[in-house]
C-alpha cells in the first residue's frame, strides 16, 4: 500500500448545479470538450489531459473569480495557482488513456479559497509523490514563503536547463498565491492536490 494513501472522508453534497457542456462549435473550445459545473460559490472543470486545455481552465477560473468581486491581483494569483496545479497533474498523472480526465475545483469559503486538482496516477508516480511530499514539507519549514522562493531560485540557478524537477511552481503557489499546499492519494489511485489561500477580510458572514 502506498504511504500516501488516505481515505477521502468528505461527505457528498446535493449539488443542484447547472452543467454547461461546451463543444467544438465555440472556437475557444476547438480542441476538445470541457465540462463545467457552476454553483454559487464553486466551479468544477473536468478536462482532458491536454496541454491546450490549460488556457481554457485559466480563462474559466479568472471569470469565475472576478464574478465574486475579487481584486485583480488576487484573481491573477489564484489563476496562477490553478494553472500550476493542472500542469502538475498533466505532467505526472496517468494520462496515457484518452478517457482519463483531470478535475479542477475552485471553492470560495467564508475566509478561504481552495483550488483542488484531482488526476489519476499509477505506480510510476510514486517517486514523484515522494518528491512532492518532500518539497511541501520543505516549504512549510519557512515562516515566510518568500524566503522559500528565494532559496529555491538559488537552487534552480545551479541546475541544468533540462532539469524538470525544480519544484519552483509549487513554491510560487505558496508565495504568490499565499496558499498552503497539501495532497493525498485516494484508494482509487486518484491524486488530490490542493492549495488553500486565506482570504479573511474579503468575505463576511
Amino acid at each position: 500500500m502506498s504511504p500516501f494513501l488516505k481515505k477521502d472522508l468528505r461527505g457528498g453534497k446535493d449539488r443542484r448545479a447547472d452543467k454547461d457542456r461546451r463543444k467544438v462549435d465555440d472556437p475557444k473550445y476547438r480542441v476538445s470538450e470541457i465540462d463545467i459545473v457552476r454553483e454559487q460559490r464553486s466551479i468544477k472543470l473536468v478536462v482532458k489531459p491536454n496541454w491546450d486545455e490549460i488556457q481554457k481552465v485559466r480563462n474559466e477560473s479568472s471569470e469565475f473569480l472576478r464574478t465574486h468581486g475579487l481584486p485583480d491581483d488576487t484573481v491573477h494569483a489564484l489563476t496562477m495557482v490553478t494553472s500550476e496545479l493542472i500542469e502538475n497533474g498533466i505532467k505526472y498523472g496517468n494520462v496515457k488513456s484518452p478517457e482519463n480526465e483531470l478535475t479542477v475545483t475552485i471553492y470560495i469559503g467564508e475566509t478561504t479559497i481552495t483550488v483542488e486538482v484531482v488526476n489519476p496516477v499509477d505506480e510510476t508516480a510514486y517517486n514523484h509523490l515522494r518528491r512532492l511530499d518532500k518539497i511541501i514539507q520543505w516549504i512549510r519549514g519557512y515562516q515566510d514563503p518568500f524566503q522559500a522562493y528565494i532559496e529555491r531560485l538559488k537552487e534552480v540557478s545551479k541546475k541544468p536547463l533540462y532539469d524538470e524537477e525544480s519544484g519552483l511552481g509549487l513554491v510560487r503557489i505558496a508565495y504568490e498565491g499565499k496558499a498552503i499546499l497539501d495532497f493525498f492519494l485516494g484508494e482509487d489511485n486518484m491524486l488530490n492536490v490542493s492549495a488553500v489561500s486565506n482570504l479573511e477580510g474579503y468575505f463576511g458572514r
